[in-house]
């Protein structure tokens, strides 16, 4: 049987053909997104096989107007639970590699997050892992980012087979015009070479790739009825990739399609660092950035950008240094800004991920509401922000600007003008991302595709194509 794989920075899906038409499986829970992020315990607990009779007994129990793929999602993360709450374990891991190594038990999503919230000290988190892949990282490195990816494609490929009873050999996976890093070309293929290599060790026996904004592209092609000339703008989680592509009837047959795409560019920016930039422009002055001290002299901004930036390693790993805390104890005694107590506190609760979610909960909430207030209490009794809609539009300028060059950039290369603007991704659901998008092509007919599902639809096409 074969898949389409959208391995995705914020979050990860994976689909099949029903019928002639892709369609998505639940692999969290009911879901058919997973959050790209992985919670490994200290406590090590054997990994939870569950067998195939006791899960079928366990769907009957629940209530049955879910269909059935929805149930055993269901079922299965709630047997794996269980399974932890009552686990003993049988050592404990000092590292990361050690955790790793063990094979113990992993957890992934949304419920990785928020055990790591609930207790940051009784494992190890990583948040979107493909954002390093294609990073200036070292050998040891590169052994533990495998890792990684082999414990989350392993996990998807399980519960996606368990749901649908049947072993997945082929897949294509998605990937972006350029994964994050500076390495440029030597970047992409070392992400490529880790991803590959991973799926193949989790039991894949046929792996393709496919450029993300190509995938868009194949899902969108499905409801044409005339050729068009399309420019694909994929607004994802950690990157934004754009291509001009031809598309219509008198290609969809094509066995080659390598002819049909005139451009690709991208960028490593997306919705994470929307998130980053919204929490150091509008939270990070309730933290006492742009304090000074009784010298008059400016608190150096540094510590602020480092304690929202989530998926930047080398900054969370500097900002829980001890003698990051040193420093910010110095800051607090040298200057009168109480406000930086709260900078403090952030660092030593280890809440830089909370204050990341809070960030993208009033970029949400900010979709039908143009004033919110962001409780954050968790920081400080009683302590909330206030975000308006101008204010988020005001944080992001620099990065919406990035994405509109990234569009021209492709239309120039392609050496022609598209028919219609057709946008994906999650990024793309805010008003403020809408106003802007609409602001950039004036005329140009805009279609808006399946925020988080048209990338791994496209992909499954692509699968259907070279596996069928």
């Amino acid at each position: 049987m074969y898949a389409g794989l959208d391995f995705g920075t914020s979050n990860c899906s994976i689909g099949t053909m029903v019928e002639n038409e892709p369609t998505l499986i639940p692999i969290d829970g009911g879901r058919t997104r997973l959050s790209s992020c992985l919670f490994i315990e200290r406590e090590v607990i054997k990994p939870f096989d569950v067998a195939r009779s006791d899960l079928m007994s366990r769907v009957s129990t629940l209530d049955s107007a879910q269909n059935t793929e929805t149930l055993i999602s269901i079922a299965r993360k709630q047997m794996q639970a269980e399974h932890r709450n009552k686990a003993i374990s049988f050592k404990q891991a000092a590292s990361i590699v050690d955790a790793l190594k063990s094979n113990g038990d992993v957890i992934f999503g949304e419920e990785a997050e928020l055990t790591h919230i609930d207790d940051p000290e009784s494992g190890f988190y990583v948040k979107s892992p493909k954002s390093f892949l294609g990073a200036d990282i070292n050998k040891d490195q590169q052994v533990v980012f495998t890792r990684i990816v082999e414990k989350m494609l392993a996990h998807i490929k399980q519960e996606a087979e368990s749901v649908k009873n049947e072993e997945l050999n082929d897949v294509v996976i998605g990937r972006p015009v350029n994964f994050h890093g500076l390495l440029g070309n030597d970047g992409n293929e070392q992400a490529l070479a880790i991803i590959g290599e991973a799926a193949q060790t989790v039991g894949f026996k046929h792996v393709e790739f496919l450029m993300e904004p190509v995938a868009a592209a194949y899902d969108y092609e499905r409801q044409l009825t005339t050729d068009k000339m399309v420019l694909i703008l994929d607004l994802g989680g950690g990157t934004t990739d754009c291509s001009v592509i031809k598309l219509g009837p008198s290609y969809s047959h094509l066995e080659d399609r390598q002819n049909c795409i005139l451009s690709h560019t991208g960028r490593r920016i997306g919705g994470i660092d929307l998130d980053n930039k919204l929490a150091l422009m509008q939270f990070m002055p309730h933290f006492g950035k742009d304090a000074v001290f009784k010298t008059g002299l400016p608190v150096p901004s540094t510590l602020f950008r480092q304690a929202v930036s989530v998926n930047d390693v080398g900054a969370q790993r500097d900002f829980n240094l001890v003698r990051t805390g040193r420093e910010i104890e110095d800051y607090c005694l040298r200057s009168n800004d109480t406000r930086l107590r709260r900078l403090q506190q952030l660092r030593d609760g280890k809440f830089g991920l909370r204050v990341s979610r809070s960030a993208e909960q009033a970029k949400i909430d900010l979709s039908d509401n143009t004033l919110v207030d962001i409780p954050m209490d968790y920081i400080e009794s009683g302590f909330d922000i206030s975000v308006s809609r101008d204010a988020l539009a005001e944080s992001i300028a620099d990065e919406l600007s990035k994405f509109e060059m990234l569009m021209h950039e492709a239309i120039q290369q392609a050496g022609v003008q598209p028919d219609v603007l057709y946008v994906t991704g999650g990024t793309a659901m805010s008003p403020v991302v809408q106003q802007w998008i609409n602001g950039v092509f004036p005329g140009m007919p805009i279609v808006v595709g399946d925020h988080f599902g048209s990338v791994t639809s496209g992909l499954v096409t692509q699968a259907a194509r070279l596996f069928k």
